[in-house]
């Protein structure tokens, strides 16, 4: 049965950490990449038996166990992959709400395409190396005792933002073509979705096929992903997991006819898409919320559409997240 929602964000909820059985634990891990040998550093939070205190992190607070040890059980794994030029830490809003309802988060920085170095944004290399990261983070992950032990190989998920998206997509099992974006951008000059940039500067003109489907990964959550990657006929054909589709209903960034309706197009006969529209979202509002002095520097990114509470959506998305992850998985 095909799922069609409108979201409805019940501004006035608020969910408290104190509510829920365990703390939340953090360590870091980094990943020797096989293909390039780079270190991918990874964020990883889990429910933890020991205590927690407040924590700094750059410019927010956690209350968070650092190094903790793991709550007794197997917990499902989530692996959350950030946007271009983006940091995995904006998204511990979901994350330490996913822990707090039972699931390990584990959150790549991308290399070369985080906010500390860019260098491959739009990049064929960036597409092809996306995806492994998630699949090595995985492994990783299993390959820990102390983690191992505690994670539901079962039961693993992948949630993206934005480029997070188009890399969750392929490792679910769809094949993406650069050919794809460069044959829109060059047809559509109106366009200004920011995958073109290297398009036009002809930074991106390598016809490369990317696949790399993950057969670990049970569920996926997109939120304002790139889809334009997957134009072509039965790009999507091969996934055929529980998929949760989040589209802002005010994105400036990326034109939902290239992307989000691709993705729903391809997805839609399948009769395993939710798709939610967030009403007056932007493109950003999937982010943790920012502290107000920082809010006028980052600009679009720490700032939603007049009359959206992103403060409010954030204390429930997690939760509903979790929900969704434990019902189809």
């Amino acid at each position: 049965m095909r799922h069609y929602f409108r979201l409805v964000i019940a501004l006035f909820l608020f969910i408290s950490t104190s509510s829920y059985a365990n703390d939340v634990g953090f360590r870091k891990m980094s990943v020797v990449l096989k293909d390039t040998t780079e270190k991918l550093p990874v964020a990883v939070f889990y429910p933890t038996s020991s205590p927690a205190k407040s924590v700094a992190f750059g410019p927010f607070s956690l209350n968070v166990a650092i190094g903790g040890e793991i709550a007794e059980g197997r917990f499902p794994l989530a692996v959350l992959s950030h946007g271009s030029g983006g940091s995995n830490l904006s998204y511990k809003d979901i994350a330490m709400s996913l822990v707090n309802n039972g699931f390990i988060v584990a959150m790549p920085l991308h290399p070369k395409n985080n906010y500390l170095d860019n260098s491959n944004q739009g990049k064929a290399e960036n597409y092809i190396n996306r995806p492994k990261h998630i699949s090595e983070t995985i492994d990783k992950i299993l390959s820990i005792p102390s983690l191992a032990a505690h994670t539901n190989a079962q039961k693993i998920a992948v949630l993206g933002h934005s480029m997070g998206g188009y890399t969750a997509l392929v490792v679910s099992g769809a094949i993406a073509r650069t050919q794809d974006l460069v044959e829109l951008c060059e047809n559509t000059p109106t366009i200004s979705d920011p995958y073109c940039m290297p398009v036009r500067s002809n930074d991106l003109t390598k016809n490369v096929v990317i696949s790399g489907q993950d057969i670990r990964i049970k569920a996926q959550i997109l939120m304002a992903p790139v889809g334009a990657p997957f134009i072509s006929a039965k790009a999507l054909h091969n996934v055929n997991i529980p998929t949760m589709l989040l589209v802002p209903e005010k994105d400036d960034e990326l034109t939902e006819a290239h992307n989000a309706d691709v993705i729903r197009q391809g997805l839609e006969s399948k009769g395993k898409l939710t798709y939610l529209k967030v009403a007056n979202a932007g493109h950003y509002s999937f982010l943790t919320t920012y502290p107000e002095y920082l809010k006028s520097e980052l600009g679009p990114i720490a700032n939603d559409p007049e009359g959206f509470d992103r403060k409010a959506f954030q204390q429930t998305l997690g939760k509903r997240f979790a929900d969704y992850l434990k019902e189809v998985m």
